[in-house]
Order: structure tokens, then C-alpha cells, then sequence
């Protein structure tokens, strides 16, 4: 499909769900399905305008990195249901990749921008006096990784989203930040893109559907979020199963002696 198709024609090319489709256990994969079927046509809709592509997958890239908006950005889906496509032959991978790099990058050196610029104040200033915690989380996160938090932040759901803002905040080198920012930028769109155009080509052989790239993506980077805020929590439940080490994990933890 193509952009000089008529107006109306994605629309029809679009599945329709019922309310009884939605109900019982399996209603949000029918919403799902729908979502990412919409999102599908979409990005096949566009992939034949290069332009299109590029200002779409830099759209999201820039929005997911801004600081506080990225929260509401769903930029892995996204990625990831376009490297499927990729995988198809719909989408070009290059405009594809650069585009989200080069959104990643901007989208970063703005967060940055704002919280170097408005330093403590920015806790009072609508939306981010909603985020208080949010930042102050990140705040704990870069002072224990300092300059490292800027490229493993940009691979966490949730601290993505205020780390570059707290690197203003807390005064990282303009310089430092910069390397930092594009080096990751490189890594994260790999990260997002290939393995949608992996998954794609391995379900393609064994006959199942492109929408469980963004099924299995999704859950494993849920899954690593929930390791990485838990990892505490999840580390003390284990720890009686695990002997020497389970004591030695509970010490270092601060709950309780190794006996």
C-alpha cells in the first residue's frame, strides 16, 4: 500500500473487535491484537515514503527520551514491530535505524537541557512536581553509577525517562554527557530494532505471527524492569534456598547476620 492509495483504504484494511471479543480472559490480547494491528498498518501505510518513515520513527525515538514524556511513549513496541517488518521487506532498515538514533540523541540533550537549566526548581514546575518520586529515584540512581547511569538508564523502562534530565540536574559535563549519549543512542536502536527482525525471521519459519515479537519483547524488558527495581526484594525470597550464599546475600542486604 502506498501513500497515493485513497483516504479511506486503511481504514478498511483495519480489523474490527467486538465487545464479546474483549471479554473474559483472553480480552487483552483481543485489544492487543488490535493495537498492534493498527500500529502495523500504519507503518506498512508509511513505509513506501521515505520522509514519512524517517519523521514517524524519529517522532517516538525524540518523544520516549524527553524527560517526564517519555513515560507515555511506547517506543519498544514500536521498534520492535518495525524491525518485524523490516524482516518482511516493508520497511527500510536503515532510515528505520538512523532515524530512531538520531530521535534518541535529541531526545536525551533536551532532557538535559531542562534539568540543567532549571536545576532544583524543576520539582515545582507542573508536570514535574507530579514526579517528585520518579526523580528522586533517578537522583539515587546516577549518584551510584554517575556517568555509567546515562547509558544503562537509557535500557531501563521508567528511568529512561529522568535520567538525562538528572544529569542536568546534577551537573554532568555537557562533553561527557554528549559521548555518553550518542554512543547508547547506537546501542539502543540495535537493541530494539534486530531483535524484532530476529524473532520475525525465526517466527516466520516455524509458521507463527509477527505479533508475538512484540509479545516476548515486551515481556522480557517487563521482567528485566521488575529485576532491576526488585532485584532486593526477589534476592531475599531466594536467599533461604540458597545455603552460604543465601546468608551471605541476607548480610549484604542488611536483613538479618549470616548464621
Amino acid at each position: 500500500m502506498r501513500l497515493s492509495d485513497p483516504a479511506g483504504t486503511i481504514i478498511n484494511q483495519l480489523p474490527v473487535v467486538s465487545p464479546r471479543e474483549k471479554r473474559g480472559p483472553a480480552g487483552m490480547f483481543d485489544i492487543f491484537h488490535t493495537v498492534s494491528s493498527y500500529l502495523e498498518a500504519f507503518l506498512n501505510t508509511i513505509s513506501g515514503n521515505f520522509w514519512l518513515t524517517f519523521w514517524f520513527i524519529f517522532a517516538v525515538a525524540i518523544g520516549e527520551a524527553v524527560f517526564i514524556l517519555g513515560l507515555f511513549i511506547p517506543s519498544t513496541p514500536v521498534l520492535l514491530l518495525a524491525g518485524g517488518i523490516i524482516a518482511e521487506g516493508r520497511l527500510p532498515f536503515w532510515e528505520v535505524y538512523f532515524a530512531a538514533v538520531i530521535g534518541a540523541i535529541i531526545g536525551d540533550a533536551l532532557s538535559y537541557a531542562i534539568g540543567h537549566f532549571l536545576k532544583g526548581t524543576i520539582k515545582e514546575i507542573w508536570p514535574f512536581r507530579h514526579h517528585r518520586d520518579l526523580i528522586a529515584r533517578g537522583e539515587i540512581f546516577f549518584a551510584r553509577h554517575g556517568g555509567k547511569a546515562v547509558f544503562i538508564g537509557r535500557f531501563i523502562p521508567g528511568v529512561k525517562a529522568v535520567i538525562p534530565g538528572v544529569a542536568g540536574i546534577m551537573g554532568m559535563p555537557y562533553r561527557r554527557f554528549t559521548i555518553i549519549n550518542v554512543t547508547s543512542a547506537f546501542v539502543w536502536a540495535a537493541a530494539h530494532i534486530l531483535p524484532g527482525m530476529l524473532l520475525t525471521a525465526w517466527l516466520k519459519s516455524i509458521g507463527l505471527s509477527l505479533e508475538l515479537v512484540i509479545v516476548v519483547g515486551t515481556l522480557i524488558l517487563t521482567a528485566l524492569f521488575l529485576l532491576i527495581h526488585y532485584h532486593r526484594r526477589v534476592l531475599l525470597a531466594l536467599s533461604p534456598f540458597l545455603g552460604g550464599l543465601g546468608r551471605a546475600i541476607r548480610q549484604r542486604l542488611g536483613n538479618g547476620p549470616a548464621h
